[in-house]
């Protein structure tokens, strides 16, 4: 391990602590320094940067804004125009996720990177240290399992794009400043020039690793379908070790680079020989790594029955929720490790204003919000974004000194408003987890769409869960009532009609990710679609709908 994690780790949550401490500042700061360094672009120009001298006065100058506004100045920094958005060069496009509608292109600056190194980086390793004190250094940082990859993928004229999890470690490595010493998988597999699924070569050099300390990765549904892959091919897996082969069906180049990469390890097989079989998947990380220190992946509410099978995986591991971030920036770090669904906001990422979803038209600072309230949040970003409307609805849950902690609720935009009533994603994942526990079953994952194909609407729900019980719907009709009052309401009033749920195959959602990695998108990045709002999805979801036949 050459990388002095323990080091810049502190220089990080000091750094963090100082903008904490005197956020109204931090905040302020940063914005004037950002308008006044970019008051010549056109964008500036074009609002006056140049007049404002306090956030009032760029409240009132500069509009709110969405993706739409800046599309045709985006279109036009991908040809190589410069100027435009921010007097800094854009260096890396980062790729929406698409949870709604297509792919959009979000440019970087360096002066991005920075804060995202910092922040979602280095201060997260701070955070760990401070988690082991009583241990050195040398027993918390050892091999890392990165799940996912940093595919090297390009523009046109060769500047970098991708996805923002992935962005920092190929900045870091242009500069020469990754050590992929400290991975378990070796560099051409973490930086790969196509994206393929290369799960098994992973899988094959993280259970060989036996000094393995964190597995890292974006959400944890991805990470807890990582070691169940694992429990699932066990056998096959400990013969590969033992044998130097490959027993599974993976493309030709594959297999040659395991054999020439990967040796018989007989005495590694009979280690893990040992695990007794029988409740293999309880604690299998501690059991097949025994100096495992924590998990790295976001997950909580809306990633509930994973975030549950992570627990049950790790044998007491803490999971590190690390950071509330999206493609247009790094908004929030981790409140403390092992504590999900909180999380600082952070003043020298991004420039924060908050709208209440109460219906006051007041765009709030960061020193003027309430905990128990939900805020929209609007961001003015390090890339050339401006009181950019995020889209998503927070709650705040406390400080951190004078820095608000939050809890993500919803999008903006992913709400079913048949009568009035406004579903949200919180509320759903509220319903969900009552009814797994009401229903004695595990629900693997959920979407939901309108149905408009009787006499009045209603909502359509499509889950992946064992042995649902026969009242299925009615019981989760009951637990969407407590979860929505006003759903409960419009029901009433009989202005729509009680719900249905349609029952997938096994392993849809996971059929769903295979089938996004198929046409490109990072299984990393994959993030599971709780709502139907495209012909696409909604086609496919029908698709695995268990019909009366399979069921007999």
């Amino acid at each position: 391990m050459k990388t002095n994690y323990e080091r810049f780790g502190g220089e990080a949550l000091k750094r963090l602590e100082m903008s904490t401490k005197n956020a109204d500042t931090a905040q302020t700061k940063f914005l004037l320094d950002w308008l006044n360094e970019n008051k010549n672009t056109e964008f500036g120009k074009r609002y006056s940067f140049a007049q404002i001298k306090s956030v009032r006065e760029y409240q009132k100058k500069v509009p709110l804004s969405t993706y739409e506004d800046y599309a045709l100045d985006i279109e036009r920094i991908i040809d190589g125009e410069k100027n435009i958005l921010t007097a800094r060069d854009t260096v890396y496009f980062c790729i929406s996720s698409g949870t709604v509608g297509d792919e959009k292109y979000i440019p970087l600056t360096e002066y991005d990177f920075e804060a995202h190194y910092v922040f979602m980086y280095k201060a997260v390793f701070g955070q760990i240290r401070e988690y082991y004190k009583q241990l050195t250094e040398a027993q918390i940082f050892g091999k890392i399992f990165q799940i996912g990859e940093f595919a090297k993928t390009y523009m046109p004229d060769g500047r970098m794009n991708g996805i923002r999890s992935s962005c920092v470690y190929q900045w870091l490595d242009i500069n020469g400043e990754f050590d992929s010493s400290d991975y378990c998988v070796p560099k051409e597999i973490l930086f790969p020039t196509t994206l393929e699924d290369q799960l098994y070569i992973k899988v094959r050099f993280a259970v060989a690793e036996r000094d393995l300390t964190a597995i890292h990765g974006v959400f944890i549904n991805r990470a807890a379908g990582v070691i169940e892959y694992i429990i699932r091919n066990w056998e096959p897996l400990l013969n590969d070790i033992e044998y130097g082969t490959v027993s599974v069906d993976i493309p030709e180049k594959q297999r040659k680079y395991i054999t020439e990469k990967l040796f018989p390890d007989p005495e590694r097989a009979r280690e893990l020989r040992r695990i007794p079989h029988e409740d293999l998947h309880k604690g299998i990380i501690k059991k097949i790594w025994k100096n495992m220190k924590y998990i790295l992946a976001i997950g909580g509410d809306s990633f509930f029955y994973y975030t549950e099978k992570m627990r049950e995986y790790s044998g007491g591991i803490p999971v590190h929720y690390f950071v509330y971030a999206a493609s247009e920036g790094v908004f929030g770090l981790a409140e403390n490790v092992d504590s999900a669904d909180r999380y600082i906001l952070l003043p020298e990422s991004v420039f924060f204003e908050f709208i209440p979803v109460n219906g006051d038209r007041t765009h709030l600072l960061i020193g003027d919000v309430k905990i128990g309230e939900k805020y929209e949040l609007v961001v003015t970003n390090r890339s050339g974004l401006y009181r950019y409307r995020l889209g998503d609805v927070v709650k705040i849950v406390g400080l951190h000194e004078k820095a608000p902690v939050v809890k993500f609720c919803y999008r903006r935009n992913q709400v079913i408003n048949i009568a009035g009533e406004k579903s949200n994603q919180q509320q759903f994942d509220t319903a969900i987890k009552r009814f797994a526990k009401l229903a004695q079953t595990e629900v693997r994952g959920y979407c939901v769409q309108e149905d408009f194909s009787g006499i009045s609407p209603r909502y359509l729900f499509y889950m992946e869960c064992k042995n649902a019980p026969r009242n299925a719907d009615a019981l989760f009709e009951k637990c969407m009532c407590a979860a929505n009052p006003e759903y409960k309401s419009c029901l009433n009033m009989r202005e729509i009609r009680p719900l249905h749920i349609e029952l997938l195959r096994e392993g849809s959602f996971e059929h769903y990710e295979k089938i996004l990695a198929e046409r490109g998108k990072p299984m990393a990045q994959s993030k599971m679609p709780h709502f139907l709002n495209t012909e696409e999805k909604k086609s496919f979801f029908a698709s695995q709908i268990i019909r009366l036949e399979e069921k007999a």
